[in-house]
């Protein structure tokens, strides 16, 4: 869609102004569906930050309220899911993620599921001009993710697989094993009993 005659006005007018950048995505916003985009974004945030800075009542928030939140953010939450404190998402991309049943996200957990597309990056170029790529999240059925780690576009996170604290998670992790570091990499296998 690189071609300005099938953009709209109102995204190339955006566009020129840093505010939006993503054609793919919002290459045909009109001013009605830009104003629908702007409240739902706000109001979606507000949910975000209130399942996020939320402390009375911890024991509810892990594995009821936050899961709930997030599903009314367009996640595919399964059950009995455990969301840390501060634990974030790509609210804008929010129906990318999926978490199955006995899933534990620990504080600090952040899922992304867009990123610059650095391949065309060339110097005198900026930044903010680079093309977004997405990815869906996928997490597996009872897999542990441990404080403050990163997962990156379309990672896929196998049942039971444990990822280590601190861990920035780039590609897929198998089933039932154990990653850790930056990048994460799969450092053992778990046993059977």
């Amino acid at each position: 869609m690189s071609d300005t005659k099938k953009t709209t006005l109102t995204f190339r007018l955006l566009k020129k102004l840093h505010l939006i950048t993503d054609e793919e995505k919002h290459g045909r916003i009109n001013p009605f569906s830009l104003i629908a985009f702007v409240f739902s974004t706000l109001w979606r945030r507000f949910i975000f930050n209130y399942a996020y800075q939320a402390y009375i009542l911890e024991f509810l928030y892990k594995k009821h309220l936050r899961p709930a939140i997030w599903r009314s953010l367009g996640c595919k939450v399964g059950k009995n899911v455990h969301i840390g404190h501060q634990v974030r998402l790509d609210f804008g991309n929010a129906k990318r993620i999926t978490i199955e049943d006995d899933v534990v996200l620990a504080n600090g957990v952040t899922l992304w599921c867009h990123m610059r597309d650095m391949k065309s990056y060339r110097v005198g170029m900026k930044a903010m001009d680079l093309p977004a790529k997405y990815g869906d999240i996928h997490l597996g059925k009872g897999c542990y993710v441990g404080l403050n780690v990163t997962i990156l576009p379309g990672v896929h996170i196998g049942e039971g697989a444990v990822i280590g604290s601190c861990a920035l998670v780039t590609k897929d992790i198998p089933a039932w094993t154990i990653a850790t570091g930056v990048p994460a990499r799969v450092v053992k296998n778990i046993e059977k009993e």
